[in-house]
């Protein structure tokens, strides 16, 4: 599907991006001769797909275009070609494929002839949806499929948001090139609410480090908007189709108070491809001073609320919106997962996700309904770690590269664990992992945001720091569980989440070859216990 890059973007930032788009979304040109009896001129085809961007309502400089869009993976458009008024090609489908636009398994390659005219779309529609649609004797080929296009009556998702967002082109042959410069045929509605920025700094390995994290502004459940950052929506409409229906209230949290938007669209002199800001009061973003804390919530959108806030007037809009509680804030004892110049930190992570480094997060819910074992067939009779110190030699240069940033790291930490777990199970096919398989079914249910890790099973310092409050040194007053119980379950029960109740794994082996670390926390216990035993798991991430 399409990326989208940010909000008005500066006109430098826009033509790079262009510039990689066309990179990416060009297929190789075809060392083929045309076709016996094909017309001289005719030439294999290069194609490249581009998009400019939208014009602001009343403005028409190309230059200040904003919301441009990259084509991405898996990505289709429909091709037409024409020839004295009528259709030669229709509602061809290519798809975007290792970078290269490619045609479906079967069909005949396209060559350039001067006396077509070469048409394309997005996104791609079946044909009983296109057909009858097109004009090939008409200067605007798609003009009726833009009179019919169905935009989402419910856009809250960036997938459905795209599927609305109706762009076409004419081709333009240059040097065995076929160029489609797509034009968006639908008016694109922005609605920007008032936001808060809070800045703080943390002292990690002696450092003085600067942060900031947007607060959670806007309610998504009952709008039909696709929510683009915590202040920012946008809604795609086809100012031409006859059922055009005004999209009522809007409603959003903002400073503990929920507050309604009523919009009529002929109040916003919407134009097709053409985008209009609407701003509720001055829509800044006010900067302010909070450190984030245990305790805040995480929510989807990556923003977050408070958590010593009053969260009963939309405790539903929580229950729907929140992915987990932050546990995790700063240095704690000398240990943080950022500290990459000595063994102390998760290399890993860091290489991976170098911005993320606020606070780690436990999700609402377990990730299975059910107990399970950690590993199964070898896996659970032999340590992990240990084999790969023997195996290094037999890794890819990507598993190799991926191996000594574990070496580097503190093994303790989750993150390396979480991929040493499958890079063990594609050597040994009688080995599964079902805890970390049941990480994967959650973040197929609960994705993480973009900015995120991603969720993983935590290694014994975030499960210890989640439980206790601390990553170590905690046998002295773990029965306290002062985290826990103070802290996590409390506020996972305020957003209608599932509290942490029972045993849970850890992603770490611990001594012995069958053996891992849990917790226990309705005893409450922890220790190693075998691989083979059934325990709940509990994703967590870092943001």
């Amino acid at each position: 599907m399409k990326q989208h890059h940010s909000i008005f973007p500066p006109a430098a930032s826009l033509a790079c991006a262009l510039i990689l788009m066309l990179a990416a979304c060009t297929s190789d040109a075809l060392d083929e001769l045309p076709p016996a009896g094909t017309d001289p001129d005719a030439r294999p085809l290069t194609i490249t797909v581009s998009d400019g961007g939208m014009y602001a309502t009343g403005q028409t400089r190309a230059q200040e275009r904003g919301y441009s869009t990259v084509f991405t993976e898996g990505d289709r458009i429909g091709l037409y070609v024409v020839k004295d008024k009528t259709l030669e090609v229709e509602n061809l489908c290519l798809t975007l494929q290792g970078g290269k636009w490619t045609l479906p398994a079967g069909a005949s390659q396209l060559f350039y002839s001067p006396d077509k005219s070469y048409h394309a779309y997005y996104p791609y529609q079946k044909d009983n949806y296109m057909n009858g649609k097109v004009s090939p004797g008409d200067e605007d080929f798609f003009k009726y499929v833009v009179y019919a296009w169905d935009v989402k009556p419910n856009q809250r998702t960036y997938d459905l948001y795209t599927a609305s967002d109706l762009m076409t082109a004419r081709g333009v042959y240059n040097n065995h090139t076929l160029s489609f410069a797509m034009e968006h045929r639908m008016s694109l509605f922005i609605l920007q609410v008032p936001a808060t920025k809070y800045t703080y700094t943390e002292k990690i390995d002696s450092r003085e480090i600067s942060k900031s994290y947007y607060r959670y502004t806007a309610v998504i459940s009952e709008n039909f908007y696709w929510q683009e950052n915590p202040y920012t929506a946008r809604w795609l409409v086809n100012i031409k189709s006859l059922a055009l229906l005004d999209p009522g209230a809007y409603k959003y949290y903002y400073n503990g108070a929920e507050e309604t938007f009523h919009l009529k669209y002929s109040q916003l002199n919407l134009q097709p491809g053409k985008y209009t800001v609407h701003t509720l009061g001055d829509s800044k973003v006010t900067e302010e001073f909070r450190s984030l804390k245990a305790g805040d919530y995480y929510m989807q959108d990556g923003s977050i609320l408070p958590g010593d806030e009053d969260v009963k007037p939309f405790r539903d809009e929580l229950q729907e919106s929140c992915l987990g509680v932050v546990f995790w804030v700063g240095e704690i004892k000398g240990i943080h997962w950022t500290q990459t110049g000595t063994l102390k930190g998760a290399r890993l992570l860091m290489r991976d996700h170098p911005e993320c480094v606020h606070g780690m997060v436990v999700a609402m819910r377990d990730a299975s309904s059910q107990e399970v074992k950690w590993a199964t067939g070898k896996g659970a009779t032999e340590h992990i770690y240990k084999w790969a110190q023997k195996s290094f030699n037999e890794f890819t240069s990507g598993e190799q590269a991926d191996w000594e940033e574990i070496l580097a790291s503190d093994i303790y930490f989750g993150y390396c664990s979480s991929r040493l777990m499958p890079l063990y199970g594609s050597r040994h096919s009688d080995t599964t992992f079902p805890a970390l398989d049941a990480i994967a079914d959650y973040a197929a249910t609960y994705p993480a945001p973009a900015g995120s890790s991603g969720w993983f099973l935590p290694g014994s310092y975030e499960l210890a720091t989640l439980c206790f409050g601390v990553p170590t040194n905690f046998a002295g007053d773990y029965t306290q569980l002062n985290m826990l119980k103070k802290t996590i379950n409390p506020q996972i029960d305020k957003a209608v989440g599932d509290k942490l109740i029972g045993k849970y794994w850890s992603g770490n082996e611990w001594g012995s070859l069958d053996k891992v670390w849990h917790v226990d926390v309705t005893t409450p216990d922890y220790g190693v216990k075998l691989k083979t035993n059934t325990y709940k798991v509990r994703a967590v991430l870092a943001f």
